[in-house]
């Protein structure tokens, strides 16, 4: 993986042969921080055309309501509209987070791009299904039939 951006809040970094995109949060970010981090995630996405993306929550901390209803109304919807096909994420150990970025993947929900999201509990089980292939990219005659 190569580093795009790191502060004291959040690391950002990517593979370009794999597509892969990452974000390491720590701690409490808010107002500017916050967004700015967030666009920088949709610059690395659409700089690289990535299509997939890991969310370690795990450090991340609340996010309060000014900057939940910004995250709504323009970081949900880049991130709907951008090259991601699939989202992995492992989610914050703080509540209060976890309760904001479900209203953001709610949000996510109205739009109609087909990003699959699934949480998990560690980074390896992340990893492997972010990088498997999806059965309906498989080209027929490669899938194998078990009967």
């Amino acid at each position: 993986m190569q580093l795009y951006f790191q502060n004291s809040f959040v690391k950002l970094s990517y593979d370009k042969v794999q597509k892969l995109g990452k974000a390491e949060w720590r701690g409490h970010l808010q107002g500017a921080e916050l967004r700015e981090a967030y666009l920088l995630c949709h610059d690395m996405i659409n700089r690289f055309s990535l299509t997939r993306w890991l969310a370690d929550d795990r450090l991340m901390g609340i996010i309060s309501p000014a900057d939940l209803k910004w995250s709504l109304e323009v970081h949900v919807p880049q991130m709907a509209k951008s090259s991601l096909k699939r989202l992995a994420r492992i989610p914050s150990k703080f509540e209060h987070n976890r309760e904001a970025v479900d209203t953001m993947i709610n949000r996510g929900y109205t739009f109609e791009q087909p990003l699959e999201l699934k949480d998990f509990e560690n980074e390896h089980e992340a990893m492997q299904w972010l990088l498997e292939i999806p059965k309906s990219v498989v080209p027929q005659h490669q899938l194998i039939h078990l009967g």
